[in-house]
């Protein structure tokens, strides 16, 4: 097949892997605005704003639309300053208003109400038209986000917006249990939720380590089992009746039969396993379990779940449903008696009996039981609602049976990962397999904020501003993927959430100042800038590292999850591997920032203990600025190749040393770094071999080489790796590469529609003048191999500015697959691939120093997108094209390559 080179450059800049935006949708750079509306037209003209500006309303209403309306006047007073003459907005009519809201009845603060409006903005009057109040709520909160100034003064642009959501349950999950969160936390979370448009919040409220609520007819829960940190009934209600005011449902969750030890500190009588039980002062995953097979239990749970229904009347009741591993009932002689009796197989089935029990309950008090995905168990009845955790696939399996379905797997906020994350994941994917009736059952989503390792004083640097992607995700159209909008946005928008009082920005510093006993922290700052909590668990692995007294408020608790000075860097070395040159003085003037940084923050650090964890960080930081103003100013590439070689990879060591971590965090620009150094001094090694080498696979005959390494695809939720080495003899050039790959696919030998191997492989090119010609020539040779064994050659040369792949190359290949390939019910673990390529194909006499261009590359077909990309080793901005390659140098003496790793 030939098809056009300027289709294939296009393509893979698509595919090079220094960045991923999605699928983009139309949006308005001028327009700051999160979510995104579902549609927005600019129109001429401009809402002028002055003190004599009013609101007025038309139609039937909740009370609350004009406390709302009210507030919002006065949160653009905050904004302009002009003391607006109107103090309340009222049901009564007011002629020449400059905002008209028109609703059509009161709205109930339920599941599925219409939040639909619409906004138009002309040059004399604004119009807010929504079926209820609390379409009119959300409409507020854009019309907000539209306010600008100019030479003149402020405005609101001239639009027309027609929105509503594409979910009706966008959720957040605040833990109160692990570490209590009190009443003014949640409030300003809620007035946050608001302003991005979400409409739930979920609150754990019992877990090992509290019970955190009171209760009226077993008190001994709160008074044994919370440390004095509980709501009581009335803060519950003062909660509720807040987030009714901005149109949020208050659902609660009591976690059962698992993460149970505060429950049996108050009832020890109802356990699996003999006591004593104390509150749980660790996280993790712990035994306790409530005993299902007594009637003390249901008595217990039922006469609790009737109060709190009558509490929180909301009518979704969750009841937690995860992580119990059963440990306790498997030792319980009177379980298993229990068990054997009733025909119970295992435990899986006995928590199902569990759960229909308290099914019965939750009915009689016309609730509707949520649970985590384990609750999903043959028989459960369809009212229940599968909250899924673990996987898109237990969701999409839940919704194919017919059940009510929740995501917030991909949307755990405390993990730290960045906010393009949460924000590429759907509740339902563009690959998804569930008919249109069947996604009728995906209800929407929450972000979970578990609450191990955050405090009052950071919680809000946890949950925001990356919660407002994940409300985009649940609000907007599913086209709207374009990640470099979603942040430039949600920057905007982070900003726009501090006059709720949220403290995720203000709070850094307070943390950095405390840690330097009110020093200045210029120079802490500039650290905390470019690196990240230890993402995942790693932070606080198995649980034991910290106590729920620990301090919460060190150098990584300052840190977040998007480094922001790091996410700029970033974006300039991917601009400037893409041809931007403009980028470069933006890139010298970073790293000569950084370089500079420890000597003015090692005082700070040798004053404060609390920070000698970081010195090393602090270190590492200004020596790799410096090895990149090396790579940028051509100190790396000096002297002969023997010397290019040393400093490449003595570089590179020096990168990944840098990745030790310092204060629990990572430093979030090596890679880029990285990527600077092996653009402009790449050198890779082949080793003559000092024996026979066998194209088998089963790299037996390669003992004797120090692999390379990196990470194809460490921007996604991927976790594939390919290591490679590269020998010689008199011969042959030989190529081993080994691939780790958790989904193997391929297409055989066949081409989609855009050209491209549909297949998993690898693939390798030669520049063997090494001319770095920017033009495809006859000395460059690209080489494919599939997890089928099948290679393509595609030296060929170039007429009429087509693509010549036809010609088959004469290489020897043997391919071993750790897996079957296509088959998604094996674990796979990816493949193996050795290569043998003749002198007289390649058209060089080998010889000790004899250099050619080098890039390799893994070409994978993921299965989260159904996109086919290519990754590679020098992330060039176009594969396939040998300008950028590294030299490949050919070694016959006593040298020993350094290790060279790149890690996610």
């Amino acid at each position: 097949m030939k098809i056009k080179r300027s289709l294939i450059v296009m393509l893979l800049c698509l595919g090079s892997g220094l960045g991923f935006s999605g699928t983009d949708s139309v949006t308005h750079d001028d327009l700051v605005l999160m979510p995104y509306p579902a549609s927005v037209e600019i129109k001429e003209g401009k809402f002028r704003l002055n003190k004599d500006f009013t609101i007025a309303h038309e139609g039937k209403a909740h009370d609350r639309l004009f406390a709302q309306a009210t507030r919002m006047l006065r949160r653009l007073d905050r904004k302009t300053g002009f003391f607006f003459t109107q103090e309340f907005v009222t049901p009564e009519a007011k002629a020449g208003a400059g905002l008209v809201i028109k609703t059509q009845r009161p709205g109930e603060v339920r599941f599925g109400e219409d939040e639909s409006y619409e906004l138009t903005v002309g040059d004399n009057q604004i119009i807010l038209s929504a079926a209820n109040d609390i379409g009119a709520i959300r409409g507020m909160e854009t019309l907000l986000q539209l306010l600008k100034a100019d030479d003149e003064g402020y405005y609101f642009p001239a639009v027309e917006i027609n929105d509503q959501p594409r979910f009706p349950w966008r959720g957040i999950m605040i833990d109160v249990a692990r570490h209590f969160q009190p009443i003014d936390v949640i409030k300003r979370n809620l007035d946050g939720m608001a302003a991005v448009k979400m409409n739930v919040l979920h609150l754990h409220l019992v877990d090992d380590q509290g019970f955190r609520v009171e209760s009226k007819v077993y008190p001994q829960l709160h008074e044994k089992a919370s440390d004095g940190k509980y709501f009581t009934q009335q803060e519950i209600k003062e909660i509720i009746r807040y987030a009714d005011e901005l149109g949020i449902r208050v659902y609660p969750e009591f976690d059962v039969p698992g993460h149970a030890t505060s429950w049996l500190v108050a009832f020890p009588e109802l356990a699996s396993a003999p006591g004593p039980y104390s509150i749980e002062r660790n996280s993790g995953i712990f035994d306790p379990t409530l005993n299902p097979t007594i009637e003390k239990t249901y008595e217990v749970l039922g006469n609790l779940f009737v109060e709190m229904s009558n509490l929180f009347p909301d009518p979704y009741f969750h009841i937690g449903g995860d992580e119990n591993e059963g440990h306790h009932w498997d030792q319980n002689q009177d379980i298993q008696k229990f068990m054997k009796k009733h025909g119970i197989k295992d435990n899986h089935e006995l928590q199902t009996y569990f759960n229909k029990r308290l099914l019965k309950v939750l009915d009689k008090q016309n609730k509707k039981m949520v649970g985590w995905d384990e609750i999903l168990q043959p028989d459960l009845p369809k009212t229940a609602i599968i909250h899924s955790w673990r996987g898109q696939e237990g969701l999409a399996k839940a919704a194919s049976q017919g059940y009510k379905t929740i995501l917030s797997n991909g949307y755990y906020i405390d993990l730290m990962k960045p906010a393009y994350k949460h924000y590429l994941n759907d509740p339902i994917p563009a690959n998804s397999t569930l008919t249109d009736e069947q996604k009728k059952n995906v209800l929407g989503g929450e972000a979970t904020m578990w609450s191990e390792l955050v405090t009052p004083t950071t919680i809000d640097s946890r949950i925001w501003p990356r919660t407002a992607a994940i409300a985009e995700r649940l609000w907007s159209p599913a086209e709207l993927r374009d990640v470099e909008s979603m942040y430039e946005r949600m920057g905007e928008i982070s900003f726009l959430l501090e006059e709720h009082g949220l403290t995720h920005i203000r709070n850094r510093d307070v943390i950095l100042r405390n840690l330097t006993q009110q020093a200045d922290i210029e120079a802490l700052k500039v650290l905390s800038n470019v690196v990240e909590p230890l993402k995942g668990y790693r932070r606080n692995p198995g649980g034991a590292v910290y106590k729920t007294y620990s301090p919460f408020v060190l150098f990584a608790d300052a840190a977040i999850a998007d480094a922001p000075d790091a996410r700029v860097f970033n974006r300039l070395v991917t601009d400037y591997l893409n041809g931007n040159s403009e980028a470069e003085e933006g890139i010298k003037t970073w790293l000569q920032l950084w370089s500079a940084n420890h000597e003015k923050l090692a005082p700070v650090i040798a004053r404060s203990p609390v920070l000698w964890s970081i010195k090393d960080l602090s270190a590492n930081l200004s020596a790799i600025a410096k090895i990149g103003l090396d790579a940028l100013e051509g100190e790396l590439q000096e002297g002969d190749i023997m010397s290019q070689l040393n400093s490449y990879h003595s570089a590179l060591a020096k990168l990944e040393q840098s990745r030790e971590q310092g204060g629990r965090t990572d430093l979030q620009v090596v890679n880029s770094i990285k990527q600077l150094v092996k653009s402009k001094a790449g050198v890779l090694a082949a080793y003559r071999a000092e024996n026979n080498v066998t194209v088998d696979g089963d790299f037996s005959d390669w003992n004797d080489v120090t692999w390379n390494y990196f990470v194809p695809a460490k921007h996604l939720n991927w976790n594939d790796t390919c290591h490679f080495a590269i020998k010689w003899d008199k011969k042959n050039l030989y190529f081993a590469f080994k691939v780790d790959n958790s989904n193997l696919q391929a297409l055989a030998n066949s081409r989609d529609k855009e050209g491209l191997h549909m297949d998993d492989g690898i693939e390798f090119l030669l520049d063997t003048d090494f001319d770095r010609s920017k033009e495809w020539k006859d000395d460059d040779l690209a080489y494919h191999v599939n997890v089928l064994n099948a290679i393509i050659d595609d030296r060929g040369s170039l007429k009429n500015g087509e693509y010549n792949n036809g010609w088959n190359g004469n290489a020897k290949t043997a391919v071993k697959v750790s897996g079957t390939v296509n088959d998604p019910s094996d674990k796979d673990q990816g493949y193996q691939v050795e290569v043998a390529i003749s002198w007289k194909e390649i058209g060089k006499a080998p010889k000790d120093e004899l250099v050619m261009g080098i890039d390799l590359c893994v070409n994978d077909r993921d299965d989260v997108y159904q996109q086919y990309r290519y990754f590679d080793y020098m992330n060039l901005p176009v594969f396939h094209m040998p300008a950028g390659f590294a030299k490949l140098v050919l070694v016959d003496k006593n040298f020993k390559e350094r290790t060279s790793f790149e890690q996610e």
